[in-house]
């Protein structure tokens, strides 16, 4: 799951047209040497991930259940909690 999200992050910081670059790269520097991101770094990457082909047909709950073991906090069930934060920050 790490190398799955590492593998998405490299391919969008290949964009040349991406604005967030230096969240990326962030991010991308957070899994590689703490193994975790934080919330607001999952909620802000969420648009980009719902769109690639393994998570298409799922809802906001099952991706962020999927990767919530790298998001420092985490703990499953509270996904509800989770995706209302995301939408209505």
């Amino acid at each position: 799951m790490k190398q799955l999200l590492l593998r998405f992050i490299k391919y969008y910081l290949s964009k040349r047209d991406i604005k967030m670059k230096d969240l990326l790269k962030n991010l991308e520097k957070s899994l590689v040497t703490k193994g975790k991101i934080t919330r607001k770094q999952l909620e802000a990457i969420l648009k980009f991930i719902e769109r690639e082909r393994p998570f298409k047909n799922k809802d906001r709950d099952e991706i962020i259940d999927y990767f919530g073991h790298l998001v420092v906090g985490y703990s499953e069930g509270k996904s509800n909690d989770f995706t209302t934060t995301i939408q209505f920050e």
